[in-house]
């Protein structure tokens, strides 16, 4: 881990240098102050006259003066080191963030997620900042105080210094615990940040379901259990803090006994001794310190073994790596082949220790669809519907030899261009707590009024923004609360239609609307998409008699397909799901 915390610091040692030459200097100087009092008390025992014992005083303040002016600086340029390297961490994390794809968020929560990126990153800040100070800090003090004390008496050194191997042996044995208990309370502040994202997301359930109560206490409990491990820690960072104070002043008692006598003796004179207490006294906090050093630098290799384990993560694609290979690609026709697809979503952490394998979503599915084609997919909850339009999208690892666009393995298009080439708009829509202009635009910032105006209309969406306060720049809210669920689903349509994408995927996605409203939004899309393909999941069956063609899928299996009327007379699956909307239909009046 130590290598990796020298690479990441790289770029600023050239500041860590610098600061630890002014660590130098203000070292220096703290340390000529002892010497001139020693000086200022030979000079009382000899008898020197008034004006020099006050020049050696006004020379101590001026040093006091210029250490203070030094020690400042120094500690703006290491501190100022540690925020430039705690943005850099920050940064190169959200990045990796970005890159990962959905498969991954599937099995990490984002409360944890969250934590590593704010608390985490505040820690390995910790270690780069006041840790390495007091790291220079203390290492200079003790050199150089080492240095003077020998100069004074050799043999009083060594009985100060007498108990200090047993401490280090001490300190170094609970350092290994302060590492793991430290470990275990960043990984609960993550279970507490879960829960706290988690409760906030879904306060509306919590509300209607009257489940405050028992999520008041479920958080209670995680934070009952951060306690305890909080509590834990400091207790043996205590132990830590009290084992170095006892030993230092041990060290400061058998110093007064052994340096006192040698004054009686005529071994070193008063001077020396007070001189010899004072640069002793200039141990103690940095031994005392030690403690917190240590517990600051094994917290920061917690941390940041935490931010890498996210780090070390290698996605299938990136957009940005391929983003010049996909300029040079000729555009995406849609044509899309499927041989035999079989795919299993990826296993989370909780899973991978259990032996029973996961059931297949897709099993051993071939289809092929034209490019301008428009295709519905249909079956029971739980067919594989969604998962397949997933792949199609590679939101998820696709087998190799198992989907191919235009003639291509789906794994060899660009990812940037296979993303720029499709409109893909999922079950739950999302919108960002921006204006409404915003969010339509998001992909395509440069679009222009007409543009934004021509999707809105194929969305069916026109009508309702001219009564929103504000029309396209009207907030929506966090997740677009202040907009039904109908206008969400047309909104993030919209943005889907903006770009014109070879390939539209509807999943779902049109759910909150009326099955009127519905019908005409699709029959606009088959009137104005062109040789646009697109594929639609929707579980109003009445509204896919204008399809091209409808997929049937079972168990993860393709049973059957066809026109609407060509399945409805096999008298299939598809036929028996048709009869059983028409009744939940004539049920509901829709």
């Amino acid at each position: 881990m130590l290598p990796r915390f020298l690479a990441i610091a790289r770029p600023y040692l050239p500041r860590y240098a610098a600061g630890f030459v002014l660590l130098l200097a203000t070292n220096g100087l703290s340390l000529w102050i002892p010497w001139l009092l020693r000086d200022a008390i030979r000079g009382l025992e000899e008898g020197a006259a008034a004006r020099v014992i006050a020049g050696i005083a006004v020379g101590m303040i001026a040093v006091a003066l210029g250490q203070a002016v030094v020690r400042t600086v120094s500690r703006r340029t290491v501190l100022g080191a540690s925020r430039h390297i705690a943005y850099d961490v920050r940064k190169e994390y959200f990045a990796q963030l970005q890159r990962l794809e959905p498969a991954y968020y599937d099995t990490h929560r984002t409360g944890d997620i969250m934590s590593r990126g704010v608390n985490d990153v505040r820690l390995v800040q910790g270690f780069y900042g006041p840790g390495v100070l007091n790291l220079l800090n203390t290492s200079i003090v003790y050199v150089a105080v080492l240095v003077l004390l020998l100069r004074i008496d050799v043999v009083l050194t060594g009985v100060s210094l007498l108990l200090y191997p047993p401490l280090f042996f001490g300190v170094n044995r609970l350092s290994r615990r302060v590492y793991t208990r430290s470990r275990a309370v960043q990984e609960q502040l993550g279970e507490i940040s879960n829960r706290a994202q988690e409760n906030l997301a879904g306060i509306q359930q919590v509300k209607i379901y009257a489940q405050e109560e028992r999520e008041i206490a479920a958080f209670r409990k995680s934070a009952e259990e951060y306690r305890r491990l909080s509590l834990s820690m400091a207790a043996l960072r205590g132990g830590m803090v009290s084992l170095i104070g006892v030993i230092a002043g041990m060290g400061t008692l058998v110093v007064l006994f052994v340096g006192g006598r040698f004054v009686i003796e005529g071994r070193i004179d008063l001077g020396d001794f007070v001189a010899f207490n004072a640069y002793l006294a200039l141990l103690v906090w940095p031994t005392i310190a030690l403690g917190w050093i240590i517990n600051t630098m094994q917290r920061g290799f917690g941390a940041m073994e935490r931010i890498d384990e996210v780090l070390r993560v290698r996605p299938e694609a990136t957009p940005a790596a391929d983003e010049e290979e996909a300029g040079r690609s000729p555009a995406v026709r849609a044509e899309i082949e499927i041989r035999a697809l079989t795919f299993s979503y990826p296993r989370s952490r909780r899973e991978e220790h259990r032996l029973d394998s996961i059931p297949a979503a897709l099993r051993d599915v071939s289809l092929t669809i034209r490019a301008g084609e428009k295709v519905a997919l249909v079956g029971p909850v739980g067919s594989g519907k969604s998962t397949l339009v997933n792949l199609l999208a590679r939101l998820y690892p696709v087998p190799r030899g198992a989907i191919f666009i235009d003639g291509t393995d789906i794994n060899e298009i660009p990812l940037s261009r296979l993303r720029r080439s499709l409109g893909y708009v999922p079950q739950e829509s999302f919108l960002f707590s921006r204006s409404l202009r915003d969010n339509l635009a998001f992909a395509r910032p440069e679009a222009t009024d007409s543009e934004l105006a021509e999707a809105v209309g194929l969305a069916a969406l026109a009508g309702d923004v001219a009564g929103f306060p504000r029309g396209l720049d009207t907030v929506v809210g966090e997740r677009g609360v202040t907009l039904s669920g109908g206008q969400r689903q047309r909104a993030t349509l919209a943005r889907a239609l903006l770009g014109r994408p070879p390939l539209l995927i509807l999943d779902d996605s049109l759910s909150s609307v009326d099955a009127d409203t519905e019908r005409a939004i699709l029959d606009a899309l088959g009137d104005e998409t062109g040789g646009q393909t697109m594929v639609l999941i929707s579980h109003r069956l009445s509204t896919l008699a204008g399809m091209d063609r409808i997929v049937v899928l079972d168990d993860g299996r393709l049973v059957d397909e066809g026109t609407h009327d060509e399945l409805l007379a096999r008298g299939g699956l598809y036929a028996r799901l048709f009869r059983r909307h028409q009744l939940e239909q004539r049920l509901t009046g829709e």
